[in-house]
């Protein structure tokens, strides 16, 4: 029991049993390490990945902003061994396994929350969801609402940490999300792979290793006492210099797809000028992604940002003006130094997006 400015809480972690009856131990990764360098034999994401293992296992009063998520095409590779892993060291108490993202962020998510660790397998998400958004807070934020059947929701402090896997390129994930490390489990000793044979008889391996304290001590050893690499950072997750491949593949997809959509959308308005408030509706309704992308769409696009008054008010309000026009005084010049009436291309503007996302315009 907690005790704090008049108020108690109530502690529910609990110390896995291998801590207590295997207190004294020599560190040693045993089968694990030999596991790890099968399941993920690129070194640079392997370390990246038992560098989040071992942060969160020093610092288990506080949690990281980023989580990892293990992918492959194929089963039988290996990610849910290595999530039953993960669980025994923290402990069975003390984790939630989910294979359902409609559990995942029910409404009634206090037991979700006071778990340490969470493993969401078979995690697939629609782009720009609630779910997605809900997803995100549990990820980053120390502070959230929690409800119990019953009664009033409340705020309550989580330290959960989140562990991910699909078998699903997860392309739903947006352009420089830096909330999820990917990291694809391509190895060839998979279900229908060629070493198949020798990867199941090193999971045999592995189970019985898990189901001693006294390996699970020593492991649990060696991942608190490891060094983490030179500019690890359990808060802050750089895509630029740590994004894997597979990453790449799914940022780039996203960002292409979506710039390639946005500007046959803005062709097909046929304006050189266009309400911000249009784009943004065209961004979440048509594209289906956050709405705070449209900047860096816009501006991928070389479409520039201005304000102008129009429509009967007395304020300015953003627009945004296809490359080589500009506007100045109420007029939009155009490539060629033509001057019109911004207000004109602005009504006209409005009622083409109008029809656009309505379904009017063929």
């Amino acid at each position: 029991m907690i005790w704090l400015d008049g108020v108690v809480a109530l502690n529910t972690w609990r110390t896995p049993r291998y801590r207590v009856e295997v207190p004294n131990v020599e560190p040693d990764y045993g089968v694990a390490g030999e596991f790890f360098d099968r399941l993920i034999p690129r070194f640079e994401e392997r370390r990246m990945f038992l560098d989040w293992l071992a942060w969160c296992l020093q610092n288990e009063d506080d949690k990281p902003s980023w989580a990892p998520f293990l992918y492959s095409r194929t089963k039988g590779s290996g990610k849910s061994t290595a999530c039953q892993l993960v669980v025994r060291l923290f402990g069975e108490v003390n984790s939630a396994t989910q294979n359902s993202v409609d559990k995942l962020v029910a409404r009634f998510n206090t037991t979700l929350l006071r778990s340490k660790l969470v493993v969401s397998e078979e995690l697939k998400l629609r782009p720009d969801s609630s779910q997605g958004n809900t997803l995100k807070s549990y990820i980053t934020e120390r502070s959230m609402l929690a409800e119990q059947k019953g009664r009033e929701a409340e705020r309550v402090e989580q330290n959960c940490c989140f562990l991910f896997t699909t078998n699903h390129l997860p392309l739903w994930i947006e352009n420089d999300d830096r909330r999820y490390y990917v990291i694809e489990i391509d190895h060839d000793g998979h279900a229908s792979g060629p070493n198949s044979v020798k990867f199941t008889e090193l999971v045999g391996r592995l189970h019985s290793f898990m189901s001693s304290d006294q390996a699970i001590a020593g492991l649990y050893r060696a991942l608190l006492e490891r060094d983490l690499a030179e500019g690890f950072n359990a808060k802050s997750l750089n895509i630029a210099t740590c994004a894997t491949s597979v990453m790449r593949r799914i940022h780039g997809a996203s960002r292409q797809t979506t710039v390639d959509q946005l500007e046959e959308m803005l062709n097909h308005l046929g304006q050189h000028v266009v309400p911000e408030a249009d784009v943004a509706r065209i961004v979440r309704e048509k594209l289906k992604v956050n709405v705070n992308s449209t900047k860096h769409l816009m501006s991928e696009l070389a479409w520039t940002k201005a304000r102008a008054k129009w429509g009967g008010v007395d304020y300015a309000r953003a627009i945004w003006l296809r490359p080589g026009f500009s506007v100045e005084g109420g007029k939009l010049i155009g490539e060629d130094g033509t001057v019109t009436r911004v207000a004109d291309h602005l009504a006209a503007s409005a009622k083409r997006a109008e029809a656009y996302l309505v379904g009017g315009m063929e």
